[in-house]
């Protein structure tokens, strides 16, 4: 049998071949019949790495226009949810994009720490991209096309990046994340959240 991917794939094949121009809408539906353990309820995490399998892989190239996601979740999870799959399929830009290193032993911070911190802080910015990097060795390499850097310079020292040029270096890191939003403000790229965005920051 075919999978999912594949068939929908030679779908839209199909409707190419001829001459369907009709927007397509993939629907992604799930039930506790989707949880990994039998008559248990259906994870969160799980549901976002099925979700992003079963769309992502088509959407991303670009076969398709949207969504209908279907699960027993709340309306508000499944609208972030939603738009983050569009978001990282580079259909949509909503929040922030964020680029992070896998992390090795030349790491100078808790990536996974501060990549919250920041995330936290900054999540509601659409169009611009944060690269968030452990060390100098492969982080400015590694930023891809990021407007905004943070990289460990040193022990307790982070170097701040506009694009792949080092603007701040040696800023200590007890104050680097409040330096990358000064920053993010002196490029005017930086935007007040609304109260709802600022409940969703909260309450993520």
């Amino acid at each position: 049998d075919a999978s999912r991917t594949h068939a929908s794939r030679r779908c839209l094949h199909l409707l190419k071949t001829n001459g369907a121009t009709f927007p397509v809408i993939h629907k992604l539906a799930y039930d506790s019949s989707s949880a990994t353990t039998p008559g248990k309820p259906l994870r969160k995490d799980l549901f976002i790495l099925r979700m992003g399998f079963d769309g992502g892989a088509i959407l991303v190239d670009g076969l398709g226009d949207g969504v209908f996601v279907d699960a027993p979740f709340d309306v508000d999870f499944l609208r972030s949810a939603s738009f983050g799959l569009l978001q990282g399929s580079r259909m949509r830009n909503v929040k922030t994009e964020f680029v992070s290193c896998p992390s090795c032993g030349r790491t100078l911070f808790d990536l996974q720490e501060v990549t919250a911190q920041i995330s936290e802080k900054t999540g509601h910015l659409p169009g611009v991209t944060i690269a968030i990097m452990g060390c100098i060795v492969n982080g400015p390499g590694e930023m891809a096309d990021a407007d905004f850097g943070y990289v460990g310079g040193a022990p307790g020292k982070i170097d701040l990046y506009v694009g792949k040029t080092v603007v701040k270096r040696a800023v200590p890191d007890t104050i680097a994340c409040d330096e990358l939003i000064q920053l993010i403000k002196d490029y005017d790229r930086w935007v007040d959240p609304s109260p709802e965005e600022d409940e969703e920051l909260a309450t993520a």
